[in-house]
């Protein structure tokens, strides 16, 4: 009995191969919590105040997004951009620029688990978005919800987007 023999009889009858199902383990107990992308980009202004000309204290905000920066589009292109991952159809180096260290560590992890144990990836259709949905928090990062259809199911991912250097970078992903 080969290994990928010997896991899928270690799975629940009727559960299938599914590539795409992804949510990233949660912290250990005890563990610090997490730096968000916004906190390591900037950290430094909000530990020292930048000062105006005038000396007084200027007030710190994020940089704001490029022109034509949407973040629903942007959660859009860079979900379905993770789920070509997660199915193999797309090297996961493509997203190092699009998600926080920590969400592509577990991409990688996953597409890489999945390529060992599953073999290659189906070569079929790419996924496509049907809709995006995009809210602003109030710590100024953006919760989108995708769906996209992707081998003739229909799926849905909870995503949340955060400002780093006038762009938006996918900090956390869950798709069902």
């Amino acid at each position: 009995m080969d290994r990928r023999t010997a896991t899928a009889a270690s799975r629940p009858a009727g559960q299938d191969d599914d590539r795409l199902h992804f949510t990233p383990g949660l912290a250990a107990p005890g563990a610090p919590p997490r730096r968000t992308a916004a906190d390591t980009a900037h950290g430094a202004t909000r530990r020292a105040p930048a000062r105006a000309s005038s000396g007084s204290p200027q007030a710190t905000t994020a940089p704001a997004p490029r022109e034509g920066s949407d973040p629903a589009r942007s959660a859009g292109t860079i979900v379905l951009a993770a789920a070509e991952v997660l199915i193999g159809l797309r090297p996961v180096d493509h997203l190092t620029r699009w998600t926080t260290p920590a969400l592509f560590e577990a991409l990688s992890r996953r597409a890489g688990l999945a390529a060992r144990i599953l073999g290659p990836g189906p070569r079929g259709s790419r996924p496509r978005m049907r809709k995006v949905r995009a809210e602003p928090t109030l710590s100024g990062a953006y919760e989108a919800t995708v769906l996209m259809e992707a081998g003739g199911r229909i799926r849905a991912a909870a995503a949340r987007l955060e400002q780093v250097r006038g762009r938006w970078v996918l900090a956390s992903l869950d798709i069902a």
